[in-house]
């Protein structure tokens, strides 16, 4: 039985070819890179997950048990709703079903909100963004060759919006690679002409809506392009997608009493901002769009390389691919357009204009079709777009609106500071900060160097996507795999009914307050090698020079549990903040008699105002 469980994928792998080969290797190196963090959860990744608990715990769409951790919910007839559409919910259920059993079967507690919204961006996020980029390559390769096809996808993966979203649970990666797969699907159709493809993508066209429903924007560009394939094939698109519209119109009606009724219309927290308009949506702004592209959190801003996406409309002289090309362009076009009527265009808390991704892949696609002789002017762009997205996502992609430019206000100081997202590197093996950094470049570069080889000599590129998935793949199991629940090795650690042993491997600061700092954000890593405890006070402090006690705060009654890992943070940021030099530390102690676990007062001396 183990002979055949080996032989079996030993025979799959050695019938692909060298582009399927190269394909899985670059799909384990993505899923390394999206699964290496466990960001915080936004409002709107809370509200996708309390409906997906609430459909598992208690059988209904009603959160009422679980919505104090989101602003973005609905209120109607007395109860709690997500405001979400449901798609990432339906999609979630066995996911957090598996979570939970296999929290359970490794002896782990419940899963903690973050742990599952991990798991959730995971699979629902990570999983499709990564299927994304190797359709997009595939559909790329006949036109423009391998190389320049892998690069563009990884330019996408990596050097876009995508990259950040693929490591959150937004429904945006599920539906923007929903929606590209359906557009593969219906292309491939019309070079290879079957019955159930145009079937298959108006099904994951109807996924793509029942996830975002603002999608159905491209839905019904799609729609087009499968007129322009034959009132057959629409109408068999039409078929695919029927089903998917029954559910999202039965989930309307059965929460908000009507099948065209939508948790934005009962919204508390943005009531006011969803009265308007069609949901929040007016008239488009010629003003807004330009701050889309260019403004400092804008696409053009943040992925230059796709700037040159126009220049791509100059291979319409090719008549096997210029429907694509128009098809592609309208996309751009169109969700810019709605984007720009949005009355918050950018969305909030956001690592760009999120409500544009859906158009990225076809921006790629056109990027794609530059002529040969500007490609490398369009590398460089990608490789600095890489850079800035990998320093955001590894920091704190969800950028406040208090940033006016978040890039240089809050990701680059993050990153220099040391003070990163959390990951599978320091909460489950206790590396933080370069060490963990380490390991991402260090996985990320052996990945894209092996892609790169994979390339060469035929002796060397038939044995490195091998070798190289392998490794890769022993990477993901131990740094970006969230099943089980993320938790530390105890090996070496003490009895879990000893006393605890608590540790504060880091402290940072960074400074507060956006383009003009008023005060620091602080933070802290500790470690607890013992017994759980409560009743715990985790307190930030800073002083001046001399020792003298500027500002303490805290957070009572903690629990710090056994053998544990844990990031905290706090702000300060006063009223009137005076000018100086300040010194900050950290201390764990006991809420009750004050006694102290573990404390650090960091070195480095802080200055503030002129």
């Amino acid at each position: 039985m183990l002979r055949a469980m080996w032989t079996r994928p030993t025979r799959w792998w050695s019938q692909l070819t060298d582009a399927g080969r190269r394909s899985v290797l670059l799909a384990v190196l993505l899923l390394f890179v999206y699964g290496f963090f466990q960001q915080r959860p936004a409002w709107n990744e809370y509200s996708r997950y309390d409906l997906v608990r609430a459909i598992v715990e208690q059988g209904t769409t009603r959160i009422d048990s679980f919505h104090e951790n989101t602003g973005d919910k609905a209120f109607y007839q007395g109860h709690w709703y997500s405001d979400k559409a449901p798609g990432t919910a339906i999609l979630g259920v066995p996911v957090y079903a598996l979570l939970s059993l296999t929290s359970q079967l490794t002896g782990a507690d419940t899963p903690t909100q973050v742990e599952a919204v991990q798991a959730l961006a995971f699979v629902e996020s990570g999983v499709p963004t990564v299927v994304l980029v190797l359709l997009l390559v595939a559909f790329l390769r006949p036109f423009v060759g391998e190389r320049w096809a892998v690069a563009v996808g990884l330019a996408y993966g990596l050097g876009s919006m995508a990259f950040p979203f693929a490591t959150m649970f937004f429904g945006h990666a599920a539906s923007t690679a929903a929606l590209f797969g359906a557009f593969f699907l219906l292309h491939r159709h019309k070079a290879r002409p079957g019955r159930w493809p145009p079937i298959a993508a108006g099904f994951l066209a109807g996924w793509a809506a029942l996830i975002e429903i603002p999608v159905v924007l491209g839905v019904a560009l799609l729609f087009v392009y499968a007129l322009f394939l034959g009132r057959g094939v629409a109408a068999r698109f039409v078929t695919g997608g029927l089903p998917l519209a029954a559910v999202l119109m039965a989930y309307n009606w059965l929460t908000f009493g009507s099948p065209f009724s939508i948790g934005y219309q009962y919204t508390i927290a943005f009531a006011e901002q969803n009265a308007q308009g069609l949901v929040s949506i007016v008239w488009p702004s010629l003003e807004t769009a330009g701050e889309l592209l260019f403004d400092p959190r804008g696409l053009i801003r943040l992925a230059p390389w796709l700037a040159v996406a126009p220049i791509g409309l100059l291979a319409l002289r090719r008549r096997e691919v210029r429907f694509e090309l128009l098809f592609a362009a309208a996309m751009c076009v169109a969700f810019l357009t709605y984007n720009s009527g949005a009355l918050n265009p950018f969305g909030g808390w956001t690592p760009g204009p999120r409500y544009l991704l859906p158009a990225l892949p076809f921006a790629a696609v056109l990027v794609a079709f530059v002529p040969a002789s500007l490609r490398v002017l369009a590398v460089p762009l990608m490789i600095g777009s890489a850079a800035v997205f990998l320093v955001a996502t590894a920091t704190m992609p969800n950028a406040p609106e208090r940033y006016v430019d978040p890039l240089f206000e809050l990701w680059l100081p993050r990153f220099l500071a040391g003070w990163l997202a959390d990951t599978a590197a320091w909460i489950r093996w206790g590396l933080a900060g370069p060490a963990t950094l380490a390991v991402l470049l260090m996985g990320l570069a052996f990945g894209i160097g092996a892609v790169a080889l994979s390339f060469g000599r035929s002796a060397i590129a038939g044995r490195v996507p091998t070798r190289g998935s392998i490794a890769l793949a022993a990477l993901v199991l131990a740094f970006s795999f969230p099943f089980p629940p993320l938790a530390p090795l105890a090996l070496g650690w003490g009895s879990l009914e000893g006393a605890p042993a608590i540790s504060i491997i880091e402290v940072g600061q960074v400074p507060a307050g956006g383009r003009d700092p008023k005060g620091l954000e602080l933070w802290a890593r500790i470690e607890n090698a013992g017994a759980a405890v409560s009743n715990v006070r985790l307190q930030f402090s800073t002083y001046r020079p001399t020792g003298e006690v500027v500002w303490t705060a805290w957070y009572g009654e903690a629990t710090i549990e056994a053998r544990s890992r844990r990031t905290v943070w706090m702000t300060w940021l006063p009223d009137d903040p005076p000018s100086g030099s300040y010194r900050y530390g950290f201390l764990v102690s006991d809420g009750v008699t004050g006694a102290a676990y573990a404390q650090r007062l960091a070195a480095e001396i802080v200055q503030l105002g002129p």
